[in-house]
């Protein structure tokens, strides 16, 4: 059975509307007591478990959409002792603010580079999310930082906006009035600066 963890995550928003939930099934066997990597926990995000995606498989096709339009060749590359074996010193943070079709925000950061060391978390994450920000991230190993997600961002440095499935490469997002908006074909989304953060709402179609 499907498990709802959501909890106090920021979650992004849905294409069809409404939050995404963060759901957890625990696919161990009885005999994997003695598997050294732990319990297999499977974890989606959606509107159940059932429909839900991958949040880590997600945020793979949204760095590989990127990759793909050579996004990340201008950055240099640099030996890593990931499973990779090499990282993009890529200067921005990227954080998918929704799914169902993947819709995210790129944010230039020159600190985005290395890795995020816990006591440096706070230049990353927006003070919504100062006191949930680990769980607020998914791992990709071809970058040092976290690909984020929720509908909070840090209200600092140009921004730009993509979105995979639209086929939608990274677009100027201009907030510089205090709002923008983020328009696809069924639904839109609304960029408001709040004090030291971005909200990101739905405004529907």
């Amino acid at each position: 059975m499907w498990s709802d963890q959501t909890g106090a995550r920021d979650m992004p928003w849905l294409g069809k509307g409404g939050r995404a939930h963060w759901y957890l099934m625990d696919k161990s066997k009885p005999w994997d007591f003695m598997n050294p990597r732990g319990a297999e926990i499977e974890k989606r995000w959606g509107s159940s478990g059932r429909s839900g995606t991958s949040p880590y498989d997600d945020a793979e096709r949204a760095m590989e959409f990127l990759a793909g339009l050579g996004f990340l060749k201008p950055w240099p590359i640099y030996p890593s002792e990931t499973a990779e074996g090499r990282m993009v010193a890529f200067p921005y943070r990227v954080t998918i603010v929704a799914i169902q079709p993947t819709v995210a925000i790129v944010r230039f950061d020159l600190a985005g580079t290395i890795e995020d060391p816990i006591p440096f978390g706070r230049g990353a994450y927006p003070p919504s999310q100062y006191q949930t920000y680990p769980d607020q991230g998914l791992g990709w190993g071809k970058t040092p930082n976290r690909i984020m997600f929720g509908t909070h961002v840090v209200n600092r440095g140009s921004l730009l906006w993509f979105c995979p499935e639209a086929n939608i490469g990274p677009t100027p997002l201009d907030v510089s009035s205090g709002r923008a908006e983020i328009a696809l074909k069924d639904f839109r989304l609304g960029v408001e600066r709040k004090g030291d953060e971005l909200e990101v709402t739905w405004r529907g179609r």
